[in-house]
């Protein structure tokens, strides 16, 4: 372009550079999470040095699924306490986020290669039944679900002819077919070939259409 700008006016190796800050932040995130679950638990001390952690770096926070955990870590802390509960439930968070870190450097959740609709279908809460599977960033599956149940959806615990979206935690296996939620996954895709009005959609996209 001219003058060395992109078509949206903006330097031609303006995004490149906050790609590269992204990338860099997730990397010393990773870090920091692998050095708290050295022993395999979240301290106290350690949850508030990661909520400290996400308040210095504005700029990953708006990068999946970090801006997720800043989501969960403020749920947690509404209370102004980080329980035993919360505590396991943050280092079983951040071992699939370790776990997960490849799919994470290039900014894709590790869900990619699931048979996921695409274009994502809009969400349509009221009345519909929703199945959860996979490891959520979001929430626990409890939580998830109970945020169906809010906006008037139904939640439920296997895929049947009622099921209108199976949502598929950003964990979910590239090697999803022998996973122990793969079952639920190709039944999903087998009523979806047979015709059913049912829509297999990631957590990603199921968060952001949470009013």
């Amino acid at each position: 372009m001219k003058n060395g700008l992109d078509a949206d006016g903006q330097p031609n190796n303006l995004r490149f550079q906050q790609a590269r800050r992204t990338e860099r932040d997730v990397s010393e995130f990773l870090g920091l999470a692998k050095g708290v679950l050295a022993d395999g638990l979240v301290a106290e001390a350690e949850a508030h040095l990661i909520r400290a952690w996400i308040a210095g770096h504005p700029d990953a926070v708006h990068h999946w699924p970090i801006s997720a955990l800043t989501e969960r870590l403020e749920r947690i802390y509404a209370d102004g306490r980080v329980d035993e509960a919360e505590r396991r439930d943050l280092a079983e968070l951040l071992a699939a986020l370790v776990g997960g870190q490849a799919g994470m450097l290039v900014g894709q959740d590790t869900a990619t290669d699931l048979p996921i609709d695409r274009p994502a279908p809009p969400i349509v809460w009221t009345g519909s039944v929703f199945v959860f599977t996979g490891k959520f960033v979001f929430a626990p599956r409890a939580e998830c679900e109970r945020q169906v149940t809010r906006l008037g959806g139904l939640p439920e615990s296997n895929i049947t002819r009622r099921t209108r979206y199976l949502v598929i935690g950003t964990f979910g296996s590239r090697d999803w077919v022998q996973t122990s939620f793969g079952r639920k996954i190709q039944q999903a895709v087998d009523y979806r070939e047979a015709g059913q009005p049912l829509a297999i959609v990631n957590e990603d996209h199921w968060a952001a259409s949470l009013p």
